[in-house]
């Protein structure tokens, strides 16, 4: 952002590979999720807008590249015992608010690839596209995610929950400290079969704590897993962490403030907007605000009337964690900020009152 020198990753999707109405509602199910998060090791989407044909998610920018490129090569480590106990501990956190939420989400892709890591050697999930909610008591069919990461009962289509994520740690922790895959096979097929039958490849010289800690994550039966909290209190984390499980947070029910672009009225064109009566109800709550609060339009933009002393006043500041974390992002006195809105959401609908040209013209003004 060329005002506030604030670095921001764009994620493009092109929605000419949306074939179906099933694949345009899981990219809308993805979108809604990811603004749910406020999770520090969760990557954070600012904001999103589209085109006629591709979709823009304005992401938190991490540095350190994936997860992946730190798996060890040809036997050598790239990182200590205890980084990985470190990263590890990360991600169990963000699963942990995952599984905690209301309704619960379960990611079901977790793996080096869709883990970052930004200069402080903290570990973020992202990659949303494979998430769902599921209730208490509910389990879901649909075989989704990576073969070699995928528990037994989703390969065995038996039906899962959210301890299908659970799994997954186990087949990271493995990776990580070893290099290699935990279920050797010449073809998928041979691969599935020795996850269902827990064929681990167990190297001679594992860690004691580690191995253990593995075979009470990958264990068949979903039931018979270790929790998340038992997985912190195990001596694999807690001979490096006095405290391990302090990093465990349950999610609030705050509402966060987030600032979106719009070319017009953002009070109406408001992307939380649900199609039908729902939908028009909001519109004419938001027409009736609209009248009471009018838009001054400054630099090509628009901004409500008591944003405009506001803004005179005080800096605008995008609140994207929680209160704990106290990490802030200032943005200095915007020249382009249409307006913000609390974050409840319900239902979510893609922006169509954004165009590549309206970005376009927004970056040759140095806007953007």
């Amino acid at each position: 952002h060329k005002k506030t020198n604030v670095l921001y990753a764009l994620k493009v999707i092109d929605k000419r590979k949306i074939l179906n109405e099933q694949e345009r509602d899981d990219l809308i199910r993805e979108i809604e999720i990811m603004y749910k998060i406020h999770h520090p090791n969760v990557v954070k989407l600012f904001g999103h807008f589209e085109d006629n044909i591709y979709c823009y998610l304005v992401m938190e920018y991490i540095e350190g590249g994936e997860l992946f490129s730190y798996i060890p090569e040809e036997g050598k480590s790239k990182l200590s015992t205890q980084q990985i106990a470190s990263l590890i501990r990360d991600v169990i956190s963000a699963i942990y608010y995952l599984h905690n939420m209301n309704p619960q989400i379960i990611h079901r892709d977790i793996k080096p690839e869709n883990i970052l890591i930004n200069s402080n050697m903290k570990a973020k999930i992202t990659d949303f596209g494979w998430s769902t909610y599921i209730k208490p008591g509910d389990i879901r069919n649909s075989v989704c995610g990576t073969p070699i990461y995928m528990a037994p009962e989703m390969i065995n289509k038996k039906g899962y929950n959210e301890k299908v994520d659970i799994w997954c740690i186990g087949v990271l922790l493995f990776e990580l400290l070893t290099g290699d895959q935990a279920w050797a096979g010449e073809n998928i097929e041979t691969v599935k079969y020795n996850i269902c039958h827990l064929r681990i490849s167990w190297p001679e010289n594992m860690n004691s704590y580690a191995e253990d800690l593995i075979s009470k994550i990958l264990k068949s039966n979903p039931e018979e897993r270790i929790s998340l909290k038992d997985m912190l209190n195990h001596p694999f984390f807690t001979q490096y962490f006095a405290n391990p499980t302090s990093c465990l947070i349950a999610p609030d029910s705050k509402k966060y403030k987030v600032f979106i672009i719009s070319k017009d009225n953002p009070l109406i064109w408001n992307p939380l907007l649900n199609e039908g009566n729902h939908g028009q109800k909001q519109q004419s709550q938001q027409q009736k605000q609209l009248k009471a609060n009018p838009m001054h339009k400054k630099n090509n933009s628009y901004i409500p009337q008591n944003y405009k002393q506001k803004q005179n006043n005080d800096n605008y500041v995008y609140e994207n964690y929680n209160n704990y974390q106290n990490e802030y992002e200032q943005l200095q006195n915007p020249e382009f900020i249409s307006a913000s809105f609390t974050l409840d959401l319900d239902n979510i609908n893609l922006r169509k009152d954004v165009s590549a040209k309206d970005i376009l013209k927004l970056i040759n003004e140095g806007v953007l």
